[in-house]
């Protein structure tokens, strides 16, 4: 039986830090329209169906979790390949880097969100039960999308 990890809350205020980040939420699933933009707060929020790694053996069951993602310090957002009018698109969360004063996050499908931001605050959050599932994301070379 295999040991089971408390739920994630973790925060990045370095590379290092997203880094490590950037690995627990990848191949993480989020709505389009589960994403938000709060300009008076400086705040952009995602809710994501998020891949527990952290717990993940090389054979199933695996599981999943809602997790909340924080960048704070956002003075502007813009998005490549996202259209507003398609909330229900789901997206598969491939990385998170940072450079100079902005965020990048890739998605599956050439989708994109760029957020330029004041400084480097990031905090992820999992929310409530994790629950199993028997897919494992994968990743193979030949595929650029997927």
């Amino acid at each position: 039986m295999r040991k089971e990890a408390a739920p994630l809350k973790m925060r990045a205020f370095d590379l290092e830090d997203l880094s490590v980040l950037s690995s627990m939420v990848q191949d993480a699933l989020a709505p389009a329209g589960d994403m938000i933009y709060l300009a008076d707060e400086q705040r952009f929020l995602i809710a994501l169906n998020r891949f527990r790694w952290e717990v993940a053996g090389d054979f199933p069951p695996f599981s999943r979790t809602h997790s909340g993602l924080r960048f704070d310090s956002v003075t502007k957002v813009e998005r490549r390949n996202m259209p507003k009018d398609d909330r229900d698109r789901m997206l598969s969360l491939l990385s998170i880097a940072y450079h100079d004063d902005t965020v990048m996050l890739t998605f599956s499908g050439d989708a994109a969100l760029r957020l330029t931001v004041e400084k480097l605050a990031v905090g992820l959050e999992d929310l409530g039960e994790a629950w199993p599932t028997q897919w494992r994301p994968e990743h193979r070379p030949d595929d650029a999308t997927d």
